[in-house]
């Protein structure tokens, strides 16, 4: 009897590690969500100035990808055409524009984070996810280019959608 009791207390005290377990894993996406993702009620106008300061920031203010007509990502130039940089970029940044809803949208992602996993951010409503897995992108290319323009996505509904390294 005492040892069918001690299975129970055993089998329970995993059941509660494991519920631990997943509110402390819950609460870290939360986190991380609410650090690296920013949404903002604005005019056209100011959003417009957002996107001239980011592009008025980096080096080069030409993309070095565009979308083709089936929506896949295409390189303008090769990566491995353009120099080496002396800066290492340690961050993959967005900024959208959802004009319907007047929100800016910025995003940050840690660049080592690409490695890992299939990312996929959904960016204004109803709209399809960003995959950034279809977007084939090679950290240790992005890191040896430097901060760098990787895309900029203007939509027939006036949209726009910044994608860069920094």
């Amino acid at each position: 009897m005492a040892s069918r009791k001690t299975w129970i207390w055993a089998i329970v005290a995993v059941l509660g590690a494991l519920l631990v377990v997943l509110i402390a894993a819950a609460g870290t996406g939360l986190y991380f969500v609410s650090r690296h993702i920013a949404t903002e009620h604005t005019t056209s106008a100011d959003a417009l100035r957002s996107f001239d300061a980011v592009t008025a920031s980096l080096p080069n203010p030409q993309p070095i990808f565009e979308l083709g007509d089936d929506e896949r990502p295409r390189a303008v130039r090769p990566l491995s055409e353009l120099p080496t940089s002396p800066t290492r970029p340690e961050t993959l940044r967005l900024l959208a524009w959802d004009p319907d809803g007047e929100r800016l949208i910025r995003a940050s992602l840690p660049l080592w984070m690409i490695r890992f996993g299939r990312g996929r951010m959904r960016v204004g409503k109803d709209r399809r996810p960003l995959d950034l897995d279809r977007l084939e992108l090679d950290s240790e290319e992005l890191q040896r280019i430097g901060p760098a323009l990787l895309f900029d996505v203007r939509d027939h509904d006036g949209s726009r959608l910044l994608l860069w390294t920094d």
